[in-house]
């Protein structure tokens, strides 16, 4: 299994705030049925109740929410956002990648996190990343 769905992946996404970058991070899992409507509305509540936790190292974040909260199957998705946007989290913002979580099981989300973060140390990872023109080559990136 891909670690990141190929039909997840967005490039250069235009986003006015970090609600919008959520929005539309979270719009091609409600599309393919990964999760309901009410999901992005619980990951901004989420981020406004306990502030922008969901920013993780420099220029990313992983927003996701609990199982309960619409989630209709496990996957990981990424969008890159063309101008980066503010969080509010003063060590890591702006924020350029969105690598959005669902998972069924109420802490599955930790293992698909944990791969996740041996995919973000990877050298030049970002670099690379940034250069990929297309779905195709971001998923050859992400994926092998």
């Amino acid at each position: 299994m891909s670690l990141v769905d190929p039909e997840l992946i967005q490039l250069n996404v235009e986003a006015s705030d970090w609600k919008d970058a959520i929005q539309k991070a979270v719009k091609p899992f409600v599309d393919h049925h990964k999760v309901t409507k009410e999901y992005s509305k619980r990951i901004i509540e989420i981020a406004e109740e306990t502030g922008p936790y969901i920013v993780i190292a420099p220029h990313v974040a992983l927003p996701h929410a609990s199982s309960k909260d619409g989630v209709l199957a496990d996957a990981i998705g990424l969008t890159t956002l063309k101008e980066p946007v503010k969080f509010g989290n003063k060590d890591n913002d702006p924020v350029k990648y969105l690598f959005t979580l669902s998972s069924v099981k109420p802490e599955g989300h930790l293992d698909q996190m944990a791969e996740l973060v041996q995919l973000l140390q990877k050298d030049n990872f970002y670099t690379q990343l940034d250069q990929a023109q297309s779905v195709q080559q971001v998923d050859s990136l992400v994926n092998n």
